[in-house]
């Protein structure tokens, strides 16, 4: 005959052994695509930072990519997301499917993969200042007009910069942030 410590140890042993299947058992919650080192789930599109702040992740659901997905070429400007039209008030699209309120590109998807692109006719640099009209009286607060460029551009330039320098960044993040903005791109430069 067995002693009691010896029923009730077997049967410790059994509950813990049969725990986690049970908690395996256990259906996702809906929308879920990725289960958690922690047990709880995430609903993110690509593991990047799927459960950044639960363990890692242990589990790809229902056909949930296992990797980040490759960038897709930028969509034009103004292009709703496949999924859907993007929410009020974005601006620019992030590789990892998530949007930034961002009023310009530079920073604006830094911890999610970089910009795939804008939405929403959200501007890539500031506008240059139109001109006032000629009957109008100039604004008391207005900037002082760019100054003129002294003959053709010179090689390899991409940007007029609003103070009339030119720049030969080979993007438009930064560019001419000393000088006054972009006034006009003499050359397409990626985001």
């Amino acid at each position: 005959m067995k002693s009691p410590i010896r029923l009730a140890a077997a049967a410790a042993i059994a509950l813990l052994v049969a725990t986690p299947a049970w908690l395996a058992a256990q259906a996702a919650p809906a929308g879920a695509t990725f289960k958690c080192k922690d047990g709880t789930y995430s609903t993110a599109s690509t593991t990047r930072g799927a459960c950044s702040r639960h363990g890692g992740v242990a589990q790809s659901l229902s056909g949930a990519p296992a990797a980040p997905a490759p960038a897709a070429a930028p969509a034009p400007a103004a292009a709703p997301a496949a999924a859907g039209a993007p929410p009020a008030g974005a601006h620019f699209k992030c590789k990892d499917g998530t949007y930034s309120t961002a009023a310009t590109p530079r920073g604006a998807c830094s911890r999610h993969g970089g910009v795939a692109g804008s939405v929403g006719g959200a501007p890539a640099a500031p506008a240059p200042a139109a001109a006032p009209a000629p009957t109008a009286p100039a604004p008391a607060a207005q900037a002082p007009a760019a100054a003129a460029p002294s003959g053709p551009a010179p090689a390899g330039a991409t940007a007029l910069c609003k103070d009339g320098t030119y720049s030969n960044s080979q993007h438009r993040s930064g560019t001419c942030s000393r000088h006054g903005g972009v006034s006009q791109w003499l050359k397409q430069v990626p985001n």
